[in-house]
């Protein structure tokens, strides 16, 4: 199964979103609620092709679940005219690049995302693009007495900058319901060189403190990033 979603109020004017398995390939462009194809639905609404298009491949293996996208068919990137944002899953291996792909990868100065060590990293170096790591989810915490989840997101937006989304959720006393809220902490552009794992755990209430070290993927990330090459966005 193919899912891509449209959104039209963040960074990128079309921001795409695929979670299936196998090949990403034309056909998977369509929106969930329609047969409309997202760029289509999306010109029909706003008269224009969209400036600037992100697409993000969700990373289902690591969900647990046993499918995920393997490869992409160049043809689908092609069709992407103003592709400035990629973020690769671990899964994909390769991506085969054509005169026409590179041109609007370069054109576009698209950025790519993905792991660190990963294909998305080599691709980027490979063809002298931009590369960043993907945001990614490093604790979670459930208090169990009202089954409240708390999930910590380092994110980086275009322009290089960091921050930490705290999202709370709590279920309502009426079934269907969800009740939380959710908040940012800003880090500095280079937080990576000069903080520790445990200096930015601080800023959050103890328990939460407790998980980030416990967990130990902030911690991987720090080690990770002071030994890459990626890109830190201009102000």
């Amino acid at each position: 199964m193919s899912i891509m979603d449209c959104k039209h109020n963040g960074e990128y004017e079309l921001m795409l979103k695929a979670w299936g398995g196998g090949t990403l390939c034309d056909e998977d462009i369509a929106v969930t609620d329609n047969s409309v194809k997202a760029i289509e639905k999306y010109r029909n609404e706003y008269y224009h092709y969209p400036n600037s298009i992100s697409l993000f491949i969700e990373d289902t293996f690591s969900y647990g679940l046993d499918y995920g996208y393997t490869q992409i068919d160049t043809a689908f990137l092609e069709n992407l005219k103003t592709l400035k944002e990629l973020i690769l899953p671990d899964s994909i291996k390769e991506i085969n690049m054509t005169d026409t792909l590179r041109k609007i990868l370069k054109e576009n100065n698209t950025l790519i995302r993905g792991n660190f060590d990963s294909y998305a990293e080599k691709f980027a170096e490979e063809y002298g693009l931009h590369f960043r790591p993907s945001d990614f989810v490093f604790a979670r915490h459930e208090y169990e007495p009202v089954h409240e989840v708390t999930i910590m997101t380092l994110m980086f937006d275009r322009k290089g900058n960091a921050r930490i989304k705290e999202d709370i959720s709590s279920p309502g006393s009426a079934a269907g319901n969800t009740f939380g809220a959710t908040f940012y902490s800003e880090l500095p552009r280079e937080f990576y060189r000069t903080k520790t794992a445990e200096q930015i755990a601080r800023r959050f209430r103890d328990v939460i403190y407790k998980q980030i070290l416990e967990e130990g993927k902030l911690e991987s990330f720090l080690e990770k990033a002071r030994t890459h090459k990626f890109y830190e966005g201009k102000n």
